[in-house]
């Protein structure tokens, strides 16, 4: 390129000063200036190998894999011969994490720039994140505190990368290739080896397929019916595998006999018309409304007296199965610490924590609230509950304004997951939890949602500008 460019330089030169462009020199030095900058655009294309496609496909595929462990999957296979205690863990699951932890860290490294640019969008995560990790000064068990409290770092560090590296469409389609994926394995293990994919519970064998518990089985089908229900309503993926898929978890979900989770999802799929009619006028969102109005008067003046009679239909009772007596318990060892609680995961230790005076005066070994709110009340406290509570109220503004701004039936999944989560942790706990799928998606939405000030804007499309290499 040079020996070309530099062929043509005297001619071009002379025709250049006839013509009153300027000297030799001059126009040798122009020459040069575009020498330096078509080397420059080669030099910026050379840095984009972190753009390849088989880069981008092994960040999917580690996004993937580590949802699906992070959902608790091939848990059986993993405890199996592995000494483990509340105290110390699992040390082949600690080791595994590690490595997750490790890999995430060396890709945000790689992505610095684009991390960077989201921190901004949920500075409350960040502060909670402080908050937990903090901890350990007033924690009941300082060294379990710091060991967890580095879990949940590098939880949020996954969680980070991944609203960094992908936007919340292509997160979706990540999440339904995990579900399904997850749904697949259950299948075959347990009808392979249905004493590993089967669980005792009362009196009945229970689904659990490739994960810890069945209750985990049916919160996990729960959302990935939902996801195939969103699949099917956007008519792009072949109808085999949104039909397919839905019917698939909808089966694993009754078979888990996961009580709370097939409510859920009742309630999930109850809501998905009502969403759809933010997209109405205003006179047919009237109407649907007040009708729903009309029927959830009538559902209530029917359920409240015969309420009793439903639940032990559910195999319940008014208790939950003792639940509310265990939260009013719980209520009371808050208040013995109120502001900042016993320290992240300082307080369920079994016997030889706080929780041994709970499960005295108990009639059963809880392993937690069953109410992630009070759970997260113990951990930091009513000072780290009130920032959960913002948390979700913000995501709650922004999933609203991305279904309004969106004309796709995959902007349901945001709202829909918020809903789980809220609906889920009144009887079962999921929020704060490191090396957790559920807790891994509600921090990435907080960083994903696009900040609405529009400095910010202008700064996050800057560094990715930046990122890209001016692109």
């Amino acid at each position: 390129m040079l020996w070309l460019l530099g062929r043509d330089r005297v001619p071009a030169a002379q025709r250049a000063h006839r013509e009153g462009y300027g000297t030799i020199d001059q126009l040798g030095g122009t020459v040069l200036q575009d020498v330096v900058i078509l080397e420059t655009r080669a030099s910026a294309q050379k840095n984009h190998y972190r753009e390849s496609k088989i880069f981008v496909r092994f960040e999917q595929a580690f996004i993937i894999v580590s949802l699906l462990l992070f959902s608790q999957a091939f848990f059986p296979f993993f405890q199996v011969g592995q000494p483990e205690n509340v105290m110390e863990g699992n040390p082949l699951l600690q080791l595994l994490w590690k490595v997750i932890y490790g890999v995430a860290f060396v890709l945000i490294l790689i992505q610095r720039k684009r991390v960077l640019a989201i921190l901004t969008r949920d500075k409350l995560s960040l502060l909670l994140l402080a908050l937990i990790m903090l901890s350990f000064l007033w924690s009941q068990a300082p060294d379990i505190t710091i060991r967890r409290s580095i879990a949940y770092f590098g939880t949020t560090l996954v969680a980070i990368y991944m609203a960094a590296r992908f936007t919340l469409r292509e997160q979706f389609l990540m999440v339904v290739w995990m579900l399904l994926g997850g749904a697949v394995c259950s299948l075959i293990v347990t009808l392979v080896l249905p004493d590993v994919g089967k669980m005792l519970h009362e009196g009945s064998m229970a689904w659990r397929g490739i994960y810890s518990h069945k209750n985990q089985l049916g919160r996990l089908m729960c959302l990935g019916a939902i996801v195939c229900f969103l699949i099917i309503m956007m008519k792009q993926w072949p109808r085999w595998i949104g039909w397919g898929g839905f019917a698939l978890c909808s089966s694993l979900l009754i078979l888990s006999e996961s009580r709370t989770a097939i409510v859920v999802f009742v309630v999930l799929l109850g809501c998905i018309p009502f969403l759809y009619s933010f997209r109405w006028n205003v006179y047919a969102q009237l109407s649907l409304w007040m009708s729903a109005i009309m029927l959830g008067v009538v559902f209530t003046l029917g359920v409240v007296p015969n309420a009793e009679i439903l639940l032990e239909s559910f195999g319940r009772d008014m208790t939950l199965t003792g639940r509310t007596e265990l939260w009013a318990t719980v209520i009371e060892m808050i208040r013995e610490h109120p502001w900042l609680g016993y320290g992240y995961s300082g307080f369920w230790l079994g016997w030889d924590g706080e929780s041994a005076y709970l499960w005295m005066v108990s009639n059963w070994n809880p392993p937690n609230s069953h109410n992630g709110f009070l759970d997260a009340a113990l951990d930091v406290g009513l000072v780290g509950l009130v920032m959960i509570l913002i948390g979700f109220t913000t995501r709650f503004i922004k999933a609203f304004r991305y279904i309004r701004t969106k004309q796709s039936w995959e902007s349901f999944w945001p709202l829909l997951f918020l809903i789980y989560m809220v609906a889920g942790n009144l009887t079962e706990t999921s929020l704060l939890d490191h090396n957790s799928f559920f807790w891994i998606l509600f921090i990435s939405f907080g960083f994903s949602f696009a900040s609405q000030n529009g400095a910010g804007k202008a700064r996050e499309q800057a560094a990715l500008t930046v990122e890209r290499g001016g692109r």
